[in-house]
């Protein structure tokens, strides 16, 4: 008899996996569980969203899934804060500046 497929052994649903890799120990556990609630908020707020026909299936679908990968992120400690400074470089934005520069490279003259 040929194996075409069908189920094998591993199939099983009661078959143990292997244990999942154990979490970076290198961050805080509190700044992960912050991170953990946090995505949970918004988990809630897409399913409202849902709910309230804000969001369709596959927007909520796409997110979820999002959602599960920062989780994953979050629980390997493979990734980095950015906390917002006063002392960035949109402190300093200017608009007449930029639009130059974005006429300058669409080949427009400068408006005033």
């Amino acid at each position: 008899m040929s194996d075409l497929g069908g189920s094998t052994p591993t199939d099983d649903a009661t078959t143990p996996r292997a244990p999942a890799k154990a979490p970076n120990h290198d961050k805080d556990p509190a700044e992960q569980e912050t991170l953990a609630r946090d995505l949970g908020e918004e988990l809630t707020e897409i399913f409202t969203q849902f709910i309230g026909g804000e969001v369709d299936f596959a927007d909520v679908t796409f997110l979820t899934y999002e959602t599960l990968q920062d989780l994953h992120v979050i629980a390997s400690g493979a990734y980095e804060l950015e906390y917002d400074n006063d002392d960035d470089d949109s402190a300093g934005y200017d608009d007449r500046e930029h639009r130059h520069e974005q006429e300058e490279l669409a080949m427009e003259p400068d408006r005033p």
